[in-house]
């Protein structure tokens, strides 16, 4: 990673009001004044802290601020959480994380209009009204029984959601979302979020800790990371918080999107004695970046983001390897390695029409486009529309041990990094599989190619019984699963495979479909793992369209230099 700016100066920018009393000013007071004195461990008072700004951290060395008993209730939620930049050697410890407005709303299924293809629910009392943010379709069926998500239940991407009054509302699916129009039953629980802002984000930070920290919700990521260098170790807890004034019924979900997401970084996370639960989103999704080329030449490519310029040359360096990437099934075309990196400041033309065709997803703001510039040590064969990936920045060197992630949507572990262990974690109640390796070049143009990891000693109960996993189009249909995905299963299949990975010594209980799952892999060993009850709801078809089959508790295709062993 290139060197941080100079850290001898500090930022640090609080607003509270209403917060709990303290001697001293306010508590961005008294921090600054502390770090003026020199001090280097900040104390945040004990009790509730109401925050109408982002906390703001930005160039600290060698800092710890302890927040044991005291708990940051951020009242914005579009721009809320805790932001911190360009710091070395930070410790963040002991406070508790939480929104007011929740960033969150739910209630019961009250009818169901089977005509219509309409579930019309009511609020519970104590829980924020169905404002706009709200109405995006996207919904979680929860049991009423375990308050947890419902068994076999579809995840909601309704066709219409529409408020009938502030605390009514419905949400209507076309012929074609049948299966997700069956999901719900009268007396169901149903949870809308709202995913914007963050609990935490971390950028271009090195030797980052954040030990004992709780979040009860967050608008989206609980902790985000991007840019790192260094050691960083993460040890903290996510939870339901207390049931809201006036409320009766208990919280339903936690923050609304992933546990934690850790991409573009020199080196990968250690993850430890973490207690993940009732997120939105997977558990851990540790990535690197797919690359768009809009054009190459020579040695030269310039490559294309939909977004305002990122940190990318701070953790790009001279000597890198570089994997060019066919357009469409991803195969690795050839190897170089980088030169330079840069923003292009003069590109050799205008790209923005191949921009707003190649980028279509709502979450990417149309007009938004940086080109960079990567000069390589010899020509790849690349053209428009294929990909490049940089494995060196792909969190590569993760440890994910003694954790427990449970009662969640999505997935609880989805590696796209190579170089790491996943040991002594508890997966249980997780709508997806428990532990996928392989990337998600396709949509979310998330890298990479996969290579030298461990997957040792976990235990896995009630795992990947999402109906998603058992259509033809599944793709990762196992507890464990390591797979590839491209553009389309009509596609060659890629010659490049996932390399040199152990799953061993792992307890696999109560899954729908095959406890593992390998595809499109080379050099693999799977030993002694106990598993007891897999394959419970059959589906014939898991799989077809991209030539898989799944009848069998390991299932190993398209691989090769497999080695299974009882």
């Amino acid at each position: 990673m290139k060197p941080l700016r100079s850290l001898s100066r500090y930022f640090v920018a609080f607003s509270l009001v209403a917060g709990a009393a303290h001697a001293g000013g306010s508590l961005a007071e008294d921090i600054a004044a502390a770090l003026a004195r020199g001090e280097t461990r900040i104390t945040i008072p004990p009790g509730e802290h109401r925050l109408a700004e982002p906390i703001r951290l930005n160039g600290l060395r060698d800092v710890t601020i302890d927040g044991r008993g005291a708990t940051l209730v951020f009242t914005e939620m579009k721009n809320g959480g805790i932001l911190v930049t360009d710091c070395e050697g930070l410790t963040l410890s002991g406070f508790t994380v939480d929104f007011d407005p929740l960033p969150f709303t739910q209630g019961t299924v009250e009818s169901i209009d089977a005509e219509k293809r309409e579930v019309t629910f009511q609020l519970h009392d104590g829980y924020p009204d169905l404002a706009a943010h709200f109405l995006t379709g996207r919904a979680h069926v929860f049991s009423p029984d375990t308050l947890s998500w419902k068994p076999n239940a579809a995840d909601i991407y309704a066709t219409e959601a529409r408020a009938l009054t502030p605390r009514r509302g419905v949400l209507r699916f076309s012929p074609n979302k049948g299966e997700e129009f069956a999901s719900f039953a009268v007396g169901d629980h149903v949870v809308l979020d709202h995913r914007h802002s963050r609990g935490l984000r971390a950028e271009r930070c090195r030797d980052l800790r954040i030990e004992g920290v709780t979040f009860w919700s967050a608008p989206s990521i609980a902790v985000i990371a991007r840019f790192m260098d260094g050691k960083n170790v993460f040890s903290y807890s996510i939870r339901r918080g207390p049931t809201p004034a006036g409320a009766t019924m208990p919280r339903l979900l936690s923050v609304s999107a992933d546990g934690l997401n850790y991409a573009y970084a020199r080196t990968g996370p250690v993850i430890e004695h973490c207690d993940f639960s009732f997120m939105g989103d997977d558990s851990v999704n540790l990535h690197g970046i797919a690359f768009f080329v809009a054009k190459s030449e020579g040695n030269t490519v310039w490559l294309l983001r939909p977004y305002a310029e990122e940190a990318f040359a701070t953790v790009i360096a001279p000597g890198d390897e570089v994997l060019g990437l066919a357009a469409g099934n991803f195969d690795v075309t050839g190897r170089a390695r980088v030169s330079s990196f840069s923003t292009e400041t003069n590109p050799p033309g205008d790209f923005s029409a191949l921009a707003a065709r190649t980028w279509r997803s709502v979450a990417v703001k149309g007009g938004r486009l940086t080109v960079y510039r990567l000069e390589l040590d010899a020509p790849l064969a690349l053209g428009e529309g294929d990909f490049l990936e940089i494995p060196a920045i792909a969190a590569p060197g993760y440890v994910i041990r003694d954790n427990r992630f449970a009662h969640h949507r999505a997935r609880g572990l989805r590696l796209m990094s190579s170089d790491g262990l996943v040991e002594n974690n508890v997966f249980e109640d997780i709508k997806q599989s428990a532990i996928t390796l392989g990337a998600e070049f396709a949509f979310h143009r998330e890298a990479g190619w996969v290579r030298d990891v461990v997957v040792r000693g976990n235990t896995l109960r009630r795992v990947a019984h999402d109906p998603a996993l058992r259509r033809p189009t599944a793709y990762m249909p196992g507890a464990i699963s390591v797979f590839h995905r491209g553009e389309s299963p009509d596609l060659p299949r890629a010659a490049a495979k996932h390399e040199r990975l152990r799953i061993e010594d792992n307890v696999i209980e109560d899954t729908a479909g095959p406890a593992i799952h390998v595809y499109q892999a080379d050099d693999v060993v799977i030993a002694r793992n106990r598993i007891a009850r897999s394959n419970l709801v059959p589906a014939p078809r898991a799989g077809e369209r991209h030539g898989l089959t799944t009848d069998g508790p390991v299932r190993v295709e398209h691989s090769s230099n497999v080695r299974v062993e009882p």
